[in-house]
């Protein structure tokens, strides 16, 4: 049976994002940088001190000019567990949140490992919105 985490702190997902081998660097107190399959650039923000409540991952992206809001509403219609969205300065962005209420190491982990699969074919989406292949 997997062990439920009761409270967690930062420091605590520090060592358990290490033990699964993710990519991630802590850069603040309430945020660590990470590294997705293909090189891609992440952020883990943490929420709730000193244990925390929820994780959020979030990715976005630059560069992307064609990118409309009608193309986030199509990805948003077709997969349920990411969310995409234009920042304040035009850019789109991809992310997921996770409430850790009776969470497991490995749910943790299914959460990062699905989020890195949604960056990958979002980057893609966006790649083919710039070369027009998508309307």
């Amino acid at each position: 049976m997997d062990t439920v985490l009761r409270e967690v702190t930062c420091d605590e997902l520090g060592i358990l994002l290490h033990q699964l081998g993710v990519k991630a660097e802590r850069v603040k107190e309430d945020l660590f940088s990470l590294e997705f399959a293909g090189g891609l650039k992440g952020h883990l923000v943490t929420y709730g001190e000193p244990h925390l409540l929820s994780l959020q991952l979030r990715s976005g992206f630059t560069g992307f000019d064609r990118v409309e809001p009608r193309h986030l509403l199509s990805w948003n219609r077709r997969y349920r567990f990411s969310k995409s969205y234009l920042d304040n300065d035009g850019d789109p962005v991809l992310e997921t949140d996770l409430r850790l209420e009776g969470i497991t190491p490995e749910a943790i982990q299914a959460f990062l490992r699905d989020f890195s699969d949604q960056v990958t074919l979002f980057f893609s989406y966006l790649r083919m919105i710039d070369a027009n292949l998508v309307e």
